[in-house]
C-alpha cells in the first residue's frame, strides 16, 4: 500500500431510537468495492452525555452479501435513552489493522429539552409495561438548574458495600424493590498532568489521581495525537502514576490526553491535553575514498564524505559541528569541522585505521541524541598481507559493462560474497567519469546483492563507473567495477590519420590514432568505419554517389586496407569511429592512387622483345632477304634514270589512267630488256627514241630500253580478255641511255616488274 494512502472513512446515515426496547439503531453504507478482503471489519463507539464519554467499543464484521448498500447494528442500553443523550461513531478496518479515520459523531438526544419545557422532573422509563420478575434501570432527570434532592444518601466511612430499597404503591398495591452496589464501582477517577518529560524516540508523562483511592485497582489511557494508545496500571498509595511512551518519531510534536478507571469499570472522563516534542535524532551516512599520497609511499590520504539525517521538523541548524575521530596503530587523532561542512580529509599509515564522525547538538538540544557513524579502512595491501578472501586489486579488476534500464536507470548486480558480513556499498561520480567527481554513494543491506537507481540521477552520453565494496570486519573490500551509459550517443572526437598514407595502384592503407577507452567518450566505442569516393566521379542529378564502405569492428585496431581502387585516380577517404549511438564526426583526406609502371613498361618492352626476337629469327636469312630487298628497291646496274623526267614520265602516265579506277585497273607491268654487247665491245651508245610496236622489237644496233606494257581491261567487258598494247614511251630515250656496238648480234634477257595502279594514280 502506498504511503500517502488513507481508507475512506464510512459515512453514518441514520441512527434511530426504539425507546421501548432502549435500542438505538445505527446504520451505514457499505462498499465492498475497494477491497479485497472477505468481510469488512468495523469498530463502534458509544457516547453517553454532552461529553462524549466512551461507555462501550463494539467490533463488528460484515459479510460482503449481496450488492453493496445500507447495513444496519442495534445496540441495547441499560440505561433507557431518555435519561441521556447517547452517541454513535464508526470507524473501518483493512486487514484488521490499519484503520480509517472516525466518522463523525451521531447523537441521539435524551429528554432533557422535553423537562426543561415542561419544567417537571420526570423518571424514566415513563409508563412502560414490565415483566414480572426482569429488572430495569431508572433514571430521573430534572429541568436544568433543579438539583434532585431525593435519592440522596451519605457515605458512611470505610463501608464500600451499600443496599437500597424502592417502594412503588397504588390502588392496586404496592411493590418493593432492593438495589445492592459498591461504592468503588460507581468512582470515576480524576487525574491531573503533572509532569512530561520528552525524549527522542519516547516520552516519560506522570500524573496524580485527586482523592483517596488506596486499595483500589486503577487503570489509566493515554493517547497521543499523532494517535497511539499507552495502558498504564496505576498501583501507588499516594495517587501517583507515571508511564512511557514509546514509538514516537524523532523531533516531532505531539499532544496526549489521559482518562482513569477502576478497573473493570467505565472509564472516566479525559482531562484537557497537553503538548510537548520530541528530541531530534541526527544521523550519519558515511563513505570514505582512499589515496596514496605520491611523495610519502608510507601515508594515504582519506576523504571522508557523510550525508546528514535529521528526520522530523528540525532542520539542520540543530547541528553545531562535527567531531572527527580516528585509530591506528595504538595512536589517535581529533579534529573539528563546523556545521556546514559535509567532508574532511585525514593522513593516515598503511595499517588499519578506524574512524567515526559524530554531530554535535546544539546547547539547547543537549537532551537530543547523535548516532555517530563508524568506517574502517583496510590495511595497504601493498605492505601487509591481505586476506585469503580478499578481492583482486583495483588495477587488476576488468570492468563489467552494464546495460541501463528502459527508462535510463541502473539496475545493479554482482556475485555476493560470504565475507561481506556488514553489507554493500555502491558508489560512482554523479556527473559521470568526467573531473572533478561528485561522489555519490548507496548502502546495500546484508543478504542482497542487487540495486536499482532511478534514472533520475544520470545523464545521457556520460559514463558512469560504479565501484562494488563488501564489507568486512577489516574494512570495505572493492569487488567488482561496472560501468555503462543511461543513454549511447555518438563520439564526439575524430581519429587523426598517420601520415604519409602508404598507396599502391590499387589499394591504400590507412593507419590512425584514437583513444578508445577515454572516459569523455558519449558511447563505448565498437569500431571504426572507412568511406572511398571517387574524386570527380559525376552524377545526374538525386543519383546517389558511388561509395565504398569498409569497417573495422575491433576498436583496438588501429589499420585497415582499402583494395579495389584504379590506378592513378584520386579518392576521398573518411575515417569515423563508431558506438551504438551512430558514427561520428569523420577524418577526410585526399589520396590519389600510384601509376602503374610495370603495365606501361610491359607495353613499351613488349614490341621491342617482339622486334628482337623477330630480327634473330631472320638474322640466319640475312642474305637472301638482303637479296630480295635488293632486287626491289635498287635499280639495275648500269642505269641512269634522272629523277625529274621520271617525275614527268609517272604524272603523264597519272593523266592517261585518270578514267580508270582501281577495280577497272587490272594490272600493269615494267618490262626491261636489256642487251648485253658483246665482251670485246665497250662503248656508250647516245640516246635515242624507241617507237611503239606491237610486234617484237627490232634493233638495229644494241641498245638497252624499258618497254612499259599496259593492260587495260574494257569498261563492263570480261575481264579473261585483255588489250595488250605494248607501249614505248616517248621521250624514254631521254632517260635511257644506249649504247652502240659494233656487234650487229646480241643476246637479250627480260626482267619485268609491276607497278601498282594505286602508285599510278
Amino acid at each position: 500500500m502506498e504511503a500517502d494512502w488513507k481508507l475512506p472513512k464510512p459515512n453514518l446515515t441514520r441512527l434511530q431510537a426504539i425507546n421501548e426496547r432502549q435500542t438505538l439503531a445505527v446504520s451505514w453504507a457499505v462498499d465492498h468495492s475497494d477491497l479485497l478482503g472477505e468481510n469488512d471489519h468495523y469498530e463502534i463507539q458509544i457516547g453517553r452525555t454532552e461529553n462524549l464519554t466512551i461507555i462501550h467499543s463494539y467490533n463488528v464484521s460484515v459479510q460482503p452479501v449481496g450488492e453493496d448498500g445500507v447495513y444496519t447494528w442495534e445496540w441495547t442500553s441499560t440505561l433507557p435513552l431518555q435519561c441521556a443523550d447517547h452517541s454513535v461513531r464508526i470507524r473501518r478496518f483493512y486487514n484488521r489493522s490499519v484503520p480509517s479515520v472516525w466518522s463523525q459523531w451521531m447523537t441521539n438526544n435524551g429528554s432533557q429539552k422535553l423537562v426543561d419545557t415542561e419544567k417537571t422532573t420526570r423518571i424514566f422509563p415513563w409508563q412502560q409495561v414490565l415483566k414480572e420478575g426482569t429488572s430495569a434501570m431508572l433514571c430521573c432527570v430534572p429541568p436544568r438548574g433543579v438539583h434532585v434532592t431525593g435519592m440522596t444518601f451519605y457515605v458512611v466511612p470505610g463501608l464500600e458495600e451499600y443496599h437500597i430499597s424502592v417502594v412503588v404503591s397504588n390502588q392496586l398495591g404496592e411493590e418493593a424493590e432492593s438495589y445492592s452496589f459498591n461504592i468503588s464501582e460507581r468512582v470515576f477517577p480524576v487525574p491531573e498532568w503533572r509532569r512530561v518529560s520528552p525524549g527522542v524516540m519516547d516520552t516519560d508523562v506522570s500524573w496524580i489521581l485527586q482523592g483517596n483511592l488506596s486499595g483500589v485497582a486503577l487503570l489509566c489511557q493515554v493517547v497521543t495525537n499523532p494517535e497511539t494508545t499507552t495502558t498504564v496500571t496505576c498501583g501507588s498509595a499516594g495517587g501517583h502514576c507515571e508511564g512511557r511512551l514509546e514509538h514516537l518519531l524523532p523531533n516531532t510534536r505531539y499532544s496526549a490526553r489521559v482518562r482513569c478507571a477502576v478497573k473493570g469499570k467505565l472509564w472516566g472522563d479525559w482531562v484537557q491535553p497537553v503538548s510537548f516534542a520530541t528530541y531530534p535524532l541526527v544521523t550519519l551516512d558515511m563513505w570514505r575514498r582512499v589515496k596514496q599520497l605520491p611523495h610519502s609511499f608510507n601515508l594515504r590520504n582519506v576523504t571522508l564524505l557523510w550525508t546528514t539525517h535529521v528526520p522530523g521538523l528540525a532542520a539542520t541548524a540543530v547541528i553545531q559541528g562535527y567531531m572527527i575521530q580516528w585509530w591506528q596503530g595504538g595512536q589517535n587523532g581529533t579534529m573539528w569541522e563546523d556545521s556546514g561542512q559535509t567532508q574532511a580529509e585525514i593522513s593516515i599509515g598503511p595499517g588499519k585505521c578506524n574512524i567515526t564522525v559524530q554531530a554535535v547538538l546544539q546547547t539547547f538540544l543537549q537532551a537530543g541524541s547523535s548516532v555517530p557513524a563508524h568506517i574502517t579502512v583496510p590495511q595497504d595491501r601493498a605492505k601487509g598481507l591481505a586476506n585469503v578472501f580478499c578481492c583482486l586489486p583495483e588495477h587488476l579488476l576488468a570492468e563489467q559493462r552494464v546495460t541501463s534500464s528502459s527508462d535510463g536507470g541502473f539496475n545493479l548486480s554482482w556475485v555476493e560474497q560470504d565475507h561481506a558480513t556488514c553489507g554493500y556499498t555502491v558508489e560512482w561520480c554523479s556527473l559521470g567519469n568526467g573531473v572533478p567527481c561528485t561522489l555519490r554513494w548507496a548502502k546495500v543491506a546484508e543478504g542482497n546483492n542487487s540495486l536499482f537507481l532511478p534514472p533520475g540521477n544520470f545523464k545521457i552520453g556520460c559514463r558512469y563507473t560504479f565501484y562494488i565494496y563488501g564489507c568486512t570486519e577489516s574494512g570495505d573490500k572493492l569487488l567488482e567495477i561496472q560501468t555503462g551509459y543511461a543513454q549511447e550517443l555518438k563520439a564526439v572526437l575524430s581519429p587523426s590519420l598517420v601520415e604519409p598514407v602508404k598507396r599502391t595502384s590499387s589499394s591504400v592503407i590507412l593507419q590512425w590514432r584514437y583513444n578508445e577507452d577515454d572516459q569523455a567518450h558519449p558511447g563505448f566505442i565498437t569500431g571504426y568505419v572507412v568511406t572511398v569516393q571517387e574524386v570527380g566521379l559525376e552524377r545526374s542529378p538525386g543519383q546517389i554517389p558511388k561509395l565504398l564502405n569498409v569497417s573495422v569492428m575491433d576498436p583496438r585496431r588501429k589499420s585497415v586496407t582499402v583494395e579495389g581502387l584504379q590506378e592513378n585516380k584520386e579518392y576521398i577517404f573518411s575515417l569515423s569511429a563508431l558506438s551504438s549511438g551512430g558514427a561520428g564526426p569523420p577524418t577526410t583526406i585526399t589520396i590519389r592512387t600510384a601509376a602503374n609502371y610495370s603495365v606501361l613498361l610491359a607495353k613499351i618492352l613488349a614490341p621491342l622483345l617482339l622486334l628482337l626476337a623477330c630480327t634473330a629469327l631472320l638474322w640466319c636469312q640475312r642474305k637472301t632477304l638482303h637479296d630480295g630487298l635488293k632486287g626491289i628497291f635498287v635499280y639495275p646496274a648500269g642505269m641512269n634514270i634522272k629523277p625529274f623526267e621520271l617525275d614527268s614520265f609517272l604524272h603523264e602516265t597519272s593523266e592517261r589512267l585518270a578514267s580508270q579506277t582501281v577495280e577497272e585497273c587490272v594490272t600493269c607491268d615494267i618490262k626491261i630488256l636489256k642487251a648485253k654487247p658483246p665482251v670485246c665491245e665497250s662503248s656508250t651508245f647516245p640516246s635515242f627514241q624507241v617507237d611503239y610496236s606491237a610486234q617484237s622489237p627490232v634493233f638495229q644496233r644494241e641498245t638497252m630500253f624499258v618497254l612499259n606494257r599496259f593492260y587495260y581491261g574494257t569498261v563492263g567487258g570480261n575481264f579473261s580478255e585483255h588489250v595488250t598494247t605494248e607501249v614505248t614511251t616517248e621521250g624514254i630515250g631521254d632517260i635511257i641511255s644506249s649504247q652502240s656496238s659494233d656487234c650487229l648480234r646480241r643476246s637479250l634477257s627480260v626482267s619485268e616488274g609491276y607497278i601498282s595502279c594505286d602508285v599510278l594514280k
